[in-house]
């Protein structure tokens, strides 16, 4: 697969999670990351880290007009699609086993350009019989000069 204009990024990552009885939960982080086109695609890639629960993890964000694609590789593995008003399936392979995954997508936006903007998906999850919960991740983008490869707390305005 042909890669081309990959370029370091900074990315804000911002997951809400909310169970059956409406708890919430939400992680922020901000990682290095690389923006780029793959066969005219583009892309958002990055390291999970011990936060996220899923160290050793390369996460893969493909953008397509229509749907996004999360490709894991490393510790976890997993391949999942995002298609607004859908439902799709993946399975995701772990140290403890393997799990079946539903997800039916309720809305995507996505403004990533060039290398800046954000990337939005709320749907709900479920774990083949265990729990449902409703999700959202926002992936915020931008270019930053001189601070790539180091992890830094959440700073307003980007």
């Amino acid at each position: 697969m042909a890669v081309s204009e990959a370029r370091d990024v900074m990315l804000r990552i911002t997951s809400l999670q909310q169970d059956e009885r409406g708890q919430t939960e939400k992680i922020s982080l901000e990682t290095p990351g690389r923006f780029g086109m793959r066969n005219q695609v583009p892309f958002l890639t990055y390291e999970e880290t011990e936060l996220t629960g899923m160290k050793g993890t390369r996460t893969t964000l493909f953008l397509y007009p229509e749907s996004v694609a999360l490709i894991r590789t490393g510790t976890y593995m997993q391949k999942q699609e995002y298609r607004e008003g859908e439902e799709t399936g993946s399975v995701c392979e772990t140290p403890m086993g393997m799990l079946e995954l539903s997800v039916k997508t309720e809305r995507i936006e996505n403004t990533v350009q060039d290398g800046a903007g954000r990337l939005a998906i709320a749907y709900e999850v479920e774990l083949k019989g265990l729990f449902r919960h409703r999700n959202e991740i926002v992936v915020d983008v931008w270019e930053e000069k001189g601070v790539h490869g180091s992890q830094r707390g959440t700073e307003a305005g980007h």
